[in-house]
């Protein structure tokens, strides 16, 4: 039997909600089901729907919008369903939708909002959602937007905004076609109005709506319903237990040790950490080792999960994805930086806020860079980049001289990458794993 409806799950740290969601899912040979994860979820959501029939996984850049995409580039069914993960879908849905096919006027449609709580509140918010959909035609994601996947392919997809990609996917459909608004319901957790507050939330959302409205960018209301500051700064690593720092282990005469890259990035984290007023990510690979990642830091980073590839498609890379995360100054450093002074961060940022295009170079000894500071991702600056000499820092300054950057300039610094470095890190200030490290094994080197 050929497919009909194409069922796509964007799903972020939301396995239980998954599985739960598939276990009450009608098996239908018409519907197949397609759960979009990150390149970090991807083993995790393969193994965990592996042997469902009419299952699988697909990988797609985090965000919303990116991870739907994917799920609907590979979809066969005449209809795609987009389901959130904490959403409870009725039996009768599949019918519905199904029948739809016989009239050409209708482009795509949505069900009812509800939430799975008590109470005078929820029945208030459901109200509320019914009367945005009857009179401004506006159905949210959590309502379960279904659309005629060629339609949905002509229009382009999703916009890959962190926000409001289902409410600009919506004005599109309007503009092609009729919307069906089902009376059948789609029950949503309430944990995020638990959460949140019922009224704080439901402000915070109009509030968003309206910003929208008035033409705010979407990844700038994306950051204030996140809560996250105008500036990040990324440390860009390896996992210590997947390998690197060959350089550093040759000149020490050693095998390579996991517990030395495992001090030298815990003491980078840590310099990072003393710096104030910023937001903090950690841009890593392999994408497998997220679980050894997020124990190296805290709950308030962000942990970013990345393709392998050279280091210049890897920066390239973790600039797009903190600028689409809403981020304004945006300054990436490496993973070998132990005695990183917290003033030297300060001061790239700083330089960074230029109204001109502007890039932020921190030189290093060795011919490299140990930061780079942008306002925006700038793919070419990248590009054409010796990796792994000494003319990485002349070569970058030319780059961006020739896209009419303005090229400013920070205090040098060191980063570890033989002997010397590390033996003088254990002495500085700040590196306390690493002088740690120096001192217990400092005789086998």
């Amino acid at each position: 039997m050929p497919i009909v409806i194409s069922v796509v799950i964007p799903v972020w740290r939301d396995r239980a909600l998954v599985m739960t969601l598939l276990a009450r899912m009608p098996a239908r040979p018409d519907v197949e089901i397609i759960v979009a994860c990150t390149i970090d979820e991807y083993d995790e959501f393969t193994r965990a729907v592996a042997g469902r029939t009419g299952v699988r996984a697909v990988v797609g850049t985090r965000g919303r919008g990116a991870q739907m995409n994917a799920g609907a580039r590979v979809a066969t069914g005449d209809w795609l369903l987009f389901l959130h993960a904490d959403s409870q879908l009725p039996p009768e849905a599949f019918d519905e939708i199904t029948s739809l096919s016989m009239d050409p006027r209708v482009v795509g449609g949505s069900f009812q909002f509800a939430l799975d709580a008590s109470g005078w509140r929820p029945r208030f918010m459901e109200w509320g959602t019914a009367q945005r959909t009857r009179w401004f035609g506006l159905p949210y994601g959590d309502q379960g937007i279904f659309v005629r996947r060629l339609v949905f392919e002509r229009l382009g997809g999703y916009h890959e905004a962190p926000l409001m990609e289902d409410v600009d996917l919506v004005r599109r459909l309007r503009r092609a076609g009729r919307l069906h608004r089902s009376r059948l319901k789609v029950v949503t957790s309430a944990r995020r109005w638990h959460r949140d507050g019922w009224f704080t939330r439901m402000g915070r959302n109009w509030l968003l709506m309206i910003l929208y409205a008035a033409g705010v960018e979407p990844r700038r209301l994306a950051r204030r319903y996140e809560g996250r500051r105008r500036r990040v700064v990324a440390v860009l690593a390896r996992a210590p237990s997947s390998g690197g720092k060959s350089r550093l282990f040759q000149s020490l005469g050693i095998e390579p040790d996991t517990s030395l890259t495992h001090a030298l990035l815990s003491d980078t984290v840590a310099a990072v950490e003393r710096v104030h007023g910023v937001d903090r990510a950690l841009v890593y690979t392999p994408a497998a080792h997220r679980a050894e990642i997020e124990s190296i830091t805290s709950r308030r980073w962000t942990c970013i999960a990345q393709p392998d590839g050279d280091l210049g498609e890897r920066m390239a890379a973790a600039f797009h994805d903190l600028h689409a995360l809403g981020y304004d100054e945006i300054v990436l450093v490496g993973s070998d930086l132990p005695t990183l002074p917290p003033a030297l961060i300060s001061r790239a940022l700083h330089a960074a806020r230029g109204r001109r295009p502007t890039v932020v170079l921190g030189p290093s000894a060795d011919g490299g860079y140990y930061l780079i500071a942008l306002r925006q991702p700038l793919d070419g600056l990248f590009h054409g980049v010796p990796w792994s000499t000494d003319a990485v820092f002349e070569s970058t300054r030319a780059r961006a001289s020739a896209l009419g950057l303005e090229v400013h300039l920070i205090d040098a610094w060191y980063d570890v990458d033989d002997a010397e470095s590390l033996e003088r890190a254990s002495r500085d200030a700040g590196a306390s794993r690493v002088a740690d490290w120096w001192n217990a094994h400092r005789s086998r080197t």
